[in-house]
């Protein structure tokens, strides 16, 4: 594999910029409500001249960090990397894994993401070589509704009915009476052969999830999967849940690692995985990918309230893979500015096509505007 080739340039300097961009919504699911897009860009610089580009971007809920801990964590990191070449760097960085996680996983994947997207430029090939032979180039996303009162909901749907959405991801909030309202009012607004995702974020009860799917048959929707209804290490309630209903349940803040996918196989279940970077790194989440494909479970790749470069390395590993099933890879859209020069987001549209070039194939805008 390429990442295993030595490099010859070293890393000169590193920058970690935390930015703040407004929304277009607020980002609300059952456990928190994010108002505006708080990340941190990371640019590793070798000694050509190369910049490789990573973010950390805490879901404070989800990945138990915040920004300015994000922000702490991966300038102490890289100043232990200077000096490296890129995979002495990441060879480092996997030692050091458990230690820095435990702080701030998200701090991790910044540097992380930097690295490959610096080691991949260094070896002139996309980044999305490096993750599988994939020739995949196109990955089409779904777009999220956040929680919300069901008037505003035509307003969230003029600013994304132009992009072409064919599947709307509903983050519900285990209140299965406002669940059921909100979602009546988003299927009276969209096109009649829109298909569904519900996620709770580890909101509902067993029960509840019976409940709200039993409204749901009422209005005739098609509901792909029910992602993390359930706290995530309620192993019991997920196994009787797998039973108990026909709609496929997603495992999301339950599998971070692969150590934890098998423990649910060892259940005898086959959940759809949902593979997000920024809750297991890069190297973890190939891991789970691999034992995933091996195991039969259908494979989603998604994300935090991320910009288009973590988004980006995302889109990398689901086309160099080639192996899912479903992308939820939108929130770039809700993001009032861009990030980068250029990206698949920058499009206006629901088809994500792989940027041409080495690397990520991005480029810092400019962050502090």
């Amino acid at each position: 594999m390429p990442m295993t080739k030595t490099s010859p340039f070293s890393i000169a300097s590193s920058l970690v910029t935390p930015v703040t961009v407004p929304i277009h919504v607020p980002f609300t699911i059952s456990r928190e409500s994010l108002a505006c897009a708080e990340i941190a860009v990371v640019e590793i610089t070798n000694s050509a001249g190369a910049v490789g580009l990573g973010e950390c971007a805490p879901f404070p809920s989800l990945t138990y960090d915040d920004v300015s801990t994000a922000h702490r964590v991966a300038s102490q990191l890289l100043a232990d990397l200077s000096g490296r070449n890129t995979s002495d760097a990441l060879s480092h960085l996997a030692k050091v894994r458990e230690a820095v996680v435990r702080e701030s996983v998200t701090a991790y994947v910044g540097i992380e993401s930097a690295l490959w997207d610096l080691h991949a430029q260094e070896l002139r090939l996309p980044l999305a070589a490096l993750f599988g032979p994939s020739s995949q180039k196109v990955l089409d996303t779904d777009i999220t509704l956040p929680i919300m009162a069901p008037e505003l909901i035509g307003d969230f749907w003029q600013i994304f009915a132009p992009y072409e959405f064919a599947t709307i991801k509903v983050k519900v909030s285990g209140n299965v009476g406002q669940d059921s309202a909100m979602i009546a009012a988003l299927h009276a607004l969209v096109p009649r052969h829109t298909r569904y995702i519900l996620d709770g974020n580890q909101g509902f009860t067993v029960e509840s999830v019976v409940r709200l799917l039993t409204e749901m048959s009422k209005l005739g929707l098609a509901i792909e999967f029910f992602e993390q209804p359930l706290p995530e290490r309620d192993m019991v309630g997920l196994e009787q849940l797998s039973k108990r209903v026909s709609v496929p349940i997603c495992v999301d803040e339950t599998v971070r690692t692969a150590a934890q996918l098998k423990e649910i196989l060892g259940l005898g279940l086959r959940p759809v995985v949902n593979i997000k970077i920024m809750k297991s790194g890069i190297a973890e989440a190939l891991k789970i990918i691999d034992l995933a494909r091996s195991s039969g479970c259908p494979l989603m790749i998604g994300g935090m309230l991320e910009s288009e470069i973590a988004m980006g390395c995302s889109l990398h590993i689901a086309c160099g893979t080639g192996a899912f099933r479903y992308a939820d890879l939108d929130t770039p859209f809700f993001f009032k500015r861009r990030i980068t020069a250029s990206s698949p987001w920058h499009n206006h549209h629901s088809r994500l096509v792989l940027p041409n070039g080495d690397g990520l194939a991005m480029t810092v805008g400019n962050p502090h505007s």
